[in-house]
């Protein structure tokens, strides 16, 4: 299902401005609340199908600019706004390092069986539909023209922000599967998923927290996820203890999956 009612607010305003007027003024701001401000980033397109969410914090500026690039191409060529949108997401999804992180730590506690498939690999190529990614916050937050970093300040304790989970990512879940399952990247968005599952917009088993954050900085921590690393070799910073917890809580929530 596609919703294109903003990307028609903001098709002609993206049109007809330079990238670097677009990015550099504020012909896409739509919010400001002191020292965080908010950009419209085309990313409405929601498949309805998927039956993985993978939900970061929001996107940030280089991946907006990507966006609107993108989108202002597109428009340009006259391709139609839900075809569009569609191309915006797919090419904003996890690539480089951080995407094979993610399948090989999908692959190790098995989501793949539950979903019958060879590997998760296959979410990104062939088997697309089953996948749907997102944002706690749909559109660019800046904090002091800095990306936002999910933590300052804290999202469900921000007026601002906890406004964009309730206008934007509230809606999209009401219009995915009851059976997804959502696989946050970080403990601030985890919190936000368990914040809506105490609202009743989803059940503690959807969510598949736990992971450690796929990108390459945190390698120790997916090296000792994937049994790659003993206790032994691993710095201090890295807790051992946890990571197993968490990872035999994603064992049986995974276990107990049923997709529909």
């Amino acid at each position: 299902m596609i919703s294109n009612d903003q990307f028609s607010d903001f098709a002609s305003t993206i049109r007809s401005h330079t990238l670097e007027q677009l990015y550099l003024q504020d012909h896409l701001k739509i919010g400001q609340s002191g020292h965080l401000s908010s950009y419209y980033a085309p990313f409405e397109a929601i498949n309805s199908m998927a039956q993985v969410i993978f939900v970061g914090i929001c996107p940030g500026k280089a991946q907006w600019q990507h966006a609107i690039e993108v989108a202002k191409t597109g428009l340009e060529s006259n391709i139609p706004p839900a075809t569009l949108l569609q191309k915006i997401k797919a090419e904003s999804a996890f690539r480089g390092p951080m995407r094979r992180n993610i399948v090989q730590m999908l692959d190790y506690v098995g989501l793949q069986h539950k979903l019958g498939i060879e590997t998760s690999q296959q979410l990104f190529e062939k088997n697309q539909h089953l996948l749907h990614s997102t944002s706690a916050l749909r559109h660019c937050i800046l904090n002091k023209g800095q990306n936002y970093n999910g933590s300052t300040p804290n999202m469900l304790r921000n007026e601002f922000l906890q406004q964009h989970i309730h206008s934007f990512l509230i809606p999209e879940i009401q219009q995915l599967s009851s059976s997804a399952v959502y696989i946050p990247m970080g403990l601030s968005v985890a919190q936000v998923l368990h914040y809506l599952s105490s609202l009743g917009y989803l059940n503690e088993g959807q969510i598949l927290d736990g992971f450690p954050h796929p990108s390459g900085a945190n390698s120790e921590r997916i090296q000792y996820f994937l049994g790659q690393k003993t206790p032994a070799q691993l710095s201090k910073t890295t807790n051992a203890y946890k990571i197993d917890q968490e990872k035999i809580n994603l064992s049986n929530k995974i276990r107990n999956l049923e997709f529909k």
